[in-house]
């Protein structure tokens, strides 16, 4: 009988699980932000930069073993709160976010490159995306006019960063150093890469409220 009503219940721990991982995703993206500000003038810079790598490091730990939480229940639970494959695909999507905050800082420090102003830029942006998915997530049960404005100002935010990306990747090519493009290029990748996680997620979110109306 309990294996029974486990399986047919209509459990909110997805809402909880899904609501951790954009916590955690949150989290990661403040700490990116955190890291774009230092710079090599700051004092013990490489020890500061080392060890933010590591804080993100443990938030994406986190963030992998609620995703792993998450699909547990998946797998266990006949019934969901809304449609089994968006679950999956926005818990997929907020941790793809989460990730790409940790590639980014990870190879900034592989190869040696310090915050610039266009970085600074998209980061912060990214960060505010990021809050804007969250805070979409934690409302889906409660309130959809405030889910809907949420996902809409992360569109928003998304379309600023590629705008942005843009603008990064002209003044770039008008550097000299192939080496240095080659290297700044590939973090700009997973800053854009980020945001069209944004982009993704908010579609999906947009796909739940109007399954549920």
């Amino acid at each position: 009988m309990k294996l029974w009503s486990s399986i047919f219940k209509k459990s909110d721990s997805f809402y909880v699980l899904i609501k951790k991982q954009g916590d955690l995703t949150v989290k990661g993206a403040n700490l990116l932000n955190n890291f774009m500000g230092i710079d090599e003038k700051v004092s013990d810079h490489a020890v500061l930069r080392h060890n933010l790598k590591i804080k993100i490091k443990k938030v994406e730990e986190e963030g992998d073993k609620a995703r792993r939480e998450l699909i547990n229940e998946l797998n266990k639970s006949f019934i969901t709160p809304f449609d089994r494959q968006d679950i999956f695909t926005l818990s997929s999507i907020i941790d793809d976010m989460l990730d790409y905050s940790l590639n980014t800082v990870k190879e900034m420090i592989v190869y040696d490159i310090y915050p610039n102003f266009y970085l600074k830029k998209m980061i912060e942006k990214l960060s505010r995306g990021v809050t804007h998915i969250n805070y979409a997530v934690s409302k889906l049960s409660e309130n959809k006019q405030l889910v809907n404005n949420n996902i809409i100002a992360a569109k928003s935010i998304e379309n600023e960063i590629e705008e942005t990306y843009r603008e990064a990747l002209a003044e770039l090519f008008t550097n000299p150093d192939f080496h240095y493009i080659f290297k700044v290029r590939e973090v700009y990748r997973h800053i854009s890469n980020s945001a069209d996680r944004i982009s993704e997620a908010a579609d999906i979110i947009g796909n739940i409220i109007i399954k549920e109306m």
